[in-house]
């Protein structure tokens, strides 16, 4: 029991070196799992108690074990139902100001097109953001646009491609490559029914970990199988990092403005990079106070996390937040429904900025650029 206690004590505390090391931030990922597991072991301590002596240094491993759990649950209590709502929720009876998006990482060598397709006329989104398209997506989605007429489509063969479809007509789009060359992200003005204009953002930076291929230029280099190469060195954040704080820092210079950021961010909800991104950009999450709604892996019960994301500016209210069901990736797609009113600006306090956050963001951007 104290090797676990030390190890679980460990992925608690490493996470808050402010380091992009790669073996570091994964551990930002698994907060729930390990609170359960320092729960679990401080029980086990309680019922060794109950039985015999403690020695004085399982007495002080178990004092250390109750601290690393507090400060986990510290950490995940933001995302559960017992939290006060950063977004509050919508009771507008009027559409004219509602958007609904369907943001869904469809796993690049996925097949189930049917199942998007009935999941897309179930839910009749206004905006369909799909992140890993390959060109094999893009034909099998042919006839798409009979319903959704304004596209912005950039589909690839490294995981990063990005297909936006949308009913409400689309002011500027634009795709981007922020930091790195094969990583694109896209921007562009969203014109509601009322008339108002709505900045989207769409992004998906690299995973941290992930191997990146050697060489790799413009739209990912392949291998002879079709994936991804296994033998570059593992990806640190600090790319992942620049490109979100890159997108934050310009949503902070656009000012009072409606914004929506969302996407596959490959970062937890609850990961220092993720609040500081919501600092810099003013932005609200509507899954505080809601629930965890995690939406990656499909395939393991044990291991979900919330790494996709719909984040909103201030004038924004919430209609409806729900994870939709599997259909064939490894990431659940998720339908999020917002109004705007421009009378809800002071109701929801938006996020501010720290004492030097505005200095880190600058730096680890400065970073990313340099390494991309």
């Amino acid at each position: 029991m104290g090797l676990l206690s030390l190890a679980l004590v460990f992925g608690t505390a490493v996470p808050l070196f402010r380091s992009d090391a790669w073996w570091i931030r994964i551990f930002d990922f698994p907060r729930i799992q390990i609170a359960v597991l320092l729960g679990l072991t401080l029980a086990g301590y309680v019922a060794l108690r109950s039985y015999g002596r403690l020695r004085p240094w399982e007495y002080a491993l178990a004092a250390v074990v109750g601290l690393a759990l507090v400060w986990q649950l510290i950490s995940i209590a933001p995302y559960t139902a017992f939290y006060p709502r950063e977004m509050s929720d919508s009771h507008a009876e009027d559409d004219s100001n509602r958007i609904s998006l369907l943001i869904y990482n469809v796993l690049y060598d996925n097949r189930e097109v049917a199942a998007l397709r009935n999941l897309i006329r179930d839910n009749d989104p206004d905006i369909i953001l799909l992140s890993e398209p390959t060109q094999w997506w893009l034909e099998q989605l042919d006839g798409l646009e009979d319903d959704y007429p304004y596209t912005l489509l950039h589909p690839q063969e490294n995981h990063y491609g990005k297909l936006l479809y949308s009913r409400l007509e689309l002011v500027n789009p634009e795709i981007r490559f922020l930091i790195e060359p094969e990583i694109p992200s896209l921007r562009s003005q969203v014109r509601l029914r009322s008339g108002t204009l709505v900045t989207l953002y769409g992004v998906h930076p690299r995973p941290p970990g992930a191997k990146r291929p050697e060489g790799e230029e413009d739209g990912g280099a392949k291998n002879d199988e079709g994936d991804e190469a296994e033998d570059g060195e593992r990806e640190d954040t600090d790319m992942r990092d620049a490109e979100l704080l890159l997108v934050a820092k310009e949503v902070s210079e656009l000012g009072d403005v409606p914004v929506i950021v969302a996407g596959d961010f490959n970062d937890v909800a609850w990961s220092h990079t993720t609040h500081l991104f919501q600092r810099i950009g003013g932005l609200l999450d509507p899954r505080v106070g809601r629930g965890f709604i995690n939406t990656f892996d499909t395939r393991s019960r044990l291991m979900r996390y919330p790494l996709d994301h719909v984040f909103a500016s201030k004038h924004f209210l919430l209609v409806e937040l729900r994870r939709l069901p599997d259909i064939g990736s490894d990431h659940f797609p998720m339908l999020v429904v917002l109004d705007y009113d421009p009378g809800v600006a002071a109701a929801d306090e938006e996020p501010q900025p720290d004492a030097g956050d505005e200095q880190e963001a600058d730096e680890v951007i400065d970073k990313g650029k340099s390494n991309g």
